[in-house]
């Protein structure tokens, strides 16, 4: 692990126990309990993807996906808030500097987006009245500012989504997050009307980074959709640990004992290798991706796409193998406050976000063969 990345890592062990501990409240209340909250920023974790020249780490991205995992293995609400705030702030390095200043002046503070333009931009000049509407804000009840998708008024290049910096003081927040997975991220809906936005405190994808770095070389969406796969892969990973734990430590259990059970210990051979499979071919692309960066080269559209299918496809295995773990758990795993049933209402709330979706993969696919395929945002 890079040194950018040890203070971080050296400091989750007691954030664990505290999430391992408040995860029945993390539950019940639907968002993350403020002791979390102040243990997560305390990591350090936030300034994981900001620039160094903000009091950042910029560090690499293998490692922030291992972080994620690490949290997501004891719960996946906390993780996915962890991965939206710190992941959030990678924008600083893409609106323009000046803004980056003001929205992100506190490196250890997480933060939250929702890229769909749900929202307008009315007006001329740099200050422009955001209206609209977004749903599934994960992270806003314990962000300072979000990064909402919204059209500007005009044409030409005006037409193209920005992602707008507001403070999140700013709007409104409908409680709309009723879910069964996933229930401490509060993704619920926000609404802005005529809330005034500094267009230096926006930015579009196609925009390019002005910090130097590895980071900032790789195209954007290459960096983002592994880390919030790290989500799902570390929640099956909680899910795997725990049948093992049962194997070897037994359970009270009707069906008998596991380790007794040679067909459940196959399933579970099955499923840990499967996980240990599609990881690492997420791990292998990224690197790919992080080599030609560093290299300073372009990262090709057949490499971009290679790493958005990993990605994909790290998370329906995950989504298997949680599955897997919670049927090998029994009629323990059936009540509610198993962490084997937690494990996979978040893991199946987690794979229903769009970035996930099956609906990418004929592109996807048509890049990786080689024909010469733009999809914007995610291959560019």
């Amino acid at each position: 692990m890079a040194v950018e990345t040890v203070h971080v890592a050296g400091a989750l062990d007691p954030l664990l126990d505290l999430v391992r501990e408040r995860a029945g409240d993390i539950e019940r209340a639907g968002r993350l309990p403020d002791d979390v909250v102040v243990a997560l920023r305390a990591t350090g974790i936030h300034r994981l993807a900001m620039p160094a020249a903000l009091g950042g780490l910029q560090a690499p991205v293998l490692d922030m996906m291992a972080v994620v995992e690490s949290i997501a293995a004891v719960d996946g609400s906390t993780a996915w808030c962890a991965v939206i705030g710190f992941g959030s702030n990678i924008f600083a390095g893409y609106l323009p500097e000046a803004g980056a200043q003001v929205v992100f002046a506190d490196p250890d503070q997480g933060n939250a987006t929702m890229f769909a333009p749900c929202g307008t931009l009315a007006g001329e000049g740099r200050h422009r009245r955001l209206t609209g509407r977004w749903p599934f804000a994960s992270n806003c009840l314990h962000s300072t500012w979000i990064g909402l998708g919204a059209v500007a008024d005009g044409d030409g290049a005006e037409s193209i989504p920005r992602v707008a910096f507001v403070p999140m003081a700013d709007l409104t927040v409908a409680h709309t997050w009723e879910a069964a997975g996933l229930r401490g991220t509060g993704s619920h809906h926000v609404s802005a009307s005529d809330v005034e936005v500094d267009l230096a405190q926006s930015c579009r994808f196609s925009d390019r980074p002005w910090p130097e770095g590895t980071l900032w070389r790789m195209p954007l969406y290459t960096a983002l959709i592994p880390l919030l796969s790290a989500v799902p892969l570390g929640i099956a990973r909680g899910a795997v640990d725990e049948i093992s734990r049962q194997a070897r430590e037994g359970r009270d259990a009707r069906r008998g004992q596991l380790a007794d059970d040679p067909i459940s210990m196959d399933e579970l051979a099955v499923a840990d290798v499967r996980l240990r499979g599609a990881r690492a071919g997420l791990r292998e692309a990224v690197d790919e991706v992080s080599a030609v960066a560093e290299r300073g080269d372009r990262v090709s559209r057949s490499l971009q796409a290679r790493t958005m299918l990993a990605a994909l496809h790290a998370c329906d295995v995950a989504v298997a193998v949680t599955s897997a773990a919670h049927l090998l758990g029994g009629g323990a795993a059936a009540y509610a406050g198993s962490p084997l049933l937690r494990a996979l209402c978040d893991v199946e709330a987690a794979r229903q976000h769009l970035l996930f979706s099956h609906q990418h993969r004929p592109r996807f696919g048509a890049a990786v063969a080689g024909l010469d395929v733009a999809y914007p945002p995610f291959v560019v």
